[in-house]
């Protein structure tokens, strides 16, 4: 499936692909990095800055986006080696390990996302193999982890989630302090490098993107209700600042701007801040449809409630299209995924009833971060990408341990 739509699709890029790539081919064409000074006259400062330079790489090769979306597809597979690797791992079970495979090689956001550029793939499968790494120990292995969860970062600013959880496996296998000491070394050593790589290509000193305070402002707001709403930055709404004014302030002024008046929304209304949680859990977990634009040629959005609503009315023969292919995936997509979440959701009550979710907190502890920083901003569905491995090897021990090897225990990770 992954390679027939990096053959068949012919789409333009739309959304956050289209200042990515925009970015990314301009430094291709012109044999520089991202970010230099003038990347910073963009709105809210920039974005992606790990993936900006993983695609201008790409497109030095060619200019043919068919390169990203290859690309994109390599990394799927470190994503899926290193998810079957922990799996493995942790359980001491080859099976547990073939069923991980299996779930995520049926799993249909994999096949439609590597032709969508934006930063959810680079992230994860870097984050991923920094988790393998740390997973298997040594000297170099551990430093390597910390070392590209710094690029990973660098990417897109979630990795803290990643680097609390290695911590915590620390721990709970006992390792010698100085596992500790290598992968901050390692991560350390990564930041100061490309902040100074930063520094001296642009004059600014920044290491993460810049633009995280308008998600923030997103989710707490007069027009807030939970979901990816941009209604807030629009004229006449409390985030909306003129284009010419914003030309004018820098990227800090901009988010602190933001910042501020999210805070102050808070503590005039509490209530309502503490209420729209449910909506973004919601959001977050609800659907699976976020990569499927690629089926129409990014002429229709397949991603949250308008999609599904016009999808039950063509089913029901009240649509103003004809039933298509991308359709039928994505019914499949989303009925694969709530078998999957709800093999995660047993899984996890499983490994609390028979003990073994101590060696799976380091796993579940990812996943409830990630949730956390959805409360903090907004829910979107494709928010929860990165952390979808986490539901796999989840689901794939609970099925081994219920299904295949019930009389067996699942070891403890050594």
């Amino acid at each position: 499936m992954q390679i027939r739509n990096v053959i068949v699709f012919k789409g333009e890029i739309t959304g956050d692909s289209v200042r990515y790539v925009t970015d990314g081919m301009t430094h291709a064409t012109n044999g520089t990095w991202y970010p230099t000074a003038e990347s910073f006259m963009d709105l809210g400062g920039v974005a992606g800055n790990g993936y900006v330079n993983f695609l201008a790489l790409l497109l030095r090769i060619t200019t043919d986006l068919r390169i990203i979306y290859i690309g994109q597809l390599l990394l799927v597979q470190v994503i899926l080696f290193s998810t079957v690797y922990i799996a493995k791992k942790i359980s001491g079970s080859v099976t547990a390990g073939y069923l991980t495979c299996i779930i995520f090689c049926l799993f249909g956001t994999y096949w439609g996302e590597i032709c969508i550029p934006r930063t959810e793939i680079l992230f994860s499968a870097l984050s991923m193999l920094a988790l393998a790494l740390a997973v298997k120990g040594g000297r170099f292995s551990v430093i390597g982890a910390g070392a590209i969860l710094a690029y990973s970062q660098w990417t897109r600013p979630l990795a803290l989630a990643f680097i609390i959880s290695i911590v915590w496996l620390f721990l709970y296998r006992g390792d010698k302090f100085r596992s500790y000491i290598k992968l901050i070394a390692g991560f350390c050593a990564v930041v100061v490098l490309l902040t100074t790589f930063t520094y001296f290509n642009s004059g600014e000193a920044i290491f993460q993107p810049t633009i995280a305070d308008g998600n923030f402002l997103m989710g707490a707001n007069e027009d807030a209700d939970g979901s990816y709403n941009y209604v807030v930055f629009e004229e006449g709404h409390a985030g909306y600042i003129p284009r010419e004014k914003m030309f004018e302030m820098k990227y800090d002024e901009i988010n602190e701007f933001y910042r501020e008046t999210g805070i102050n929304w808070i503590k005039a209304n509490p209530g309502r801040y503490l209420l729209l949680m449910p909506r973004k859990i919601f959001y977050f977990l609800a659907t699976e449809t976020y990569s499927g634009d690629i089926y129409f040629d990014n002429h229709i959005r397949t991603a949250g409630r308008d999609y599904i609503f016009s999808l039950f009315d063509i089913l029901l023969g009240r649509g103003e299209r004809s039933f298509a292919f991308g359709d039928a995936v994505m019914i499949y997509t989303q009925g694969f995924y709530m078998l999957v979440f709800a093999l995660f959701f047993f899984g996890v009550i499983y490994s609390m009833k028979k003990g073994y979710w101590r060696t799976m907190s380091f796993l579940y502890g990812i996943f409830l971060i990630g949730l956390a920083a959805s409360l903090y901003t907004v829910g979107a569905a494709r928010y929860h990408f990165p952390y979808l491995p986490v539901m796999f090897i989840t689901a794939a021990l609970f099925v081994d341990a219920v299904f295949v090897r019930r009389k067996k225990k699942i070891k403890k990770l050594k």
